[in-house]
């Protein structure tokens, strides 16, 4: 699955809401934006601007550097979004949400399910026996739910987010593999490097013949002072 900049934006207003746009599009794919110049581009107050960055920052998705005003004396901050972070941010979020499908669905399976024929409310067989199978708020008499468009529903989420998932482990399999193999190349190039250095120092001279000559001359000479 692609990362792409559409993929960010549509993370971080899950997080900001609609009226954190114009603040996540000044912010993807650059990097240390003074909080001042974000408020200029997005024609908002400061104020805004820097309560949507601490929102962001305190899910650890945006880092930031300040340097003083030389000038006027304050410090001001400058943001950069950390896209490694909102990734995690975003597979963690699923992860919840799958978790909270299949028991929702779970819940849909098991229990019956009772509804107002104005659909003012929807509650299960204890509650509607609360209120003796009548809808609190309209008073008229409650319907058994068929939950099987829902379970449907449901399921086809599940499916969704399940083969996302595993899309994901694939893709992290193959950057693990892609890893060791660089590892490897890596690897063999120091050895050849050595190899190259080690064929380049000159070769030891032998000393053996050198050393039987010497041996030879005290030898002709012990046997003259005989």
């Amino acid at each position: 699955m692609r990362f792409t900049p559409q993929k960010i934006e549509e993370i971080l207003v899950t997080l900001l809401g609609p009226e954190g746009t114009p603040l996540v599009r000044e912010l993807i794919g650059k990097a240390n934006v003074s909080e001042f110049d974000l408020a200029v581009k997005t024609k908002k107050d400061i104020k805004i601007i820097r309560k949507q960055l601490y929102i962001l920052h305190n899910y650890n998705l945006v880092g930031f550097t300040r340097k003083k005003d030389k000038q006027k004396g304050w410090y001001i901050y400058y943001w950069t979004l950390l896209p490694e972070n909102i990734k995690f941010n975003d597979y963690k979020m699923k992860r919840n949400l799958l978790e909270k499908l299949k028991m929702q669905l779970e819940e849909e399976k098991k229990e019956l399910f009772f509804v107002c024929p104005t659909t003012c409310v929807r509650l299960n067989f204890d509650q509607a026996m609360d209120f003796e199978f009548r809808c609190p708020e309209c008073g008229e008499l409650l319907n058994q739910d068929q939950p099987e468009e829902r379970v449907k529903q449901l399921q086809k989420k599940i499916d969704g987010l399940e083969a996302e998932f595993m899309d994901l482990k694939q893709e992290h399999k193959k950057k693990k593999k892609q890893g060791k193999e660089r590892k490897k190349v890596v690897k063999a190039k120091k050895k050849a490097v050595q190899k190259k250095r080690s064929s380049k120092q000159k070769p030891v001279k032998p000393k053996t013949k050198k050393r039987e000559n010497i041996v030879k001359k005290i030898r002709k000479i012990v046997k003259k002072k005989r």
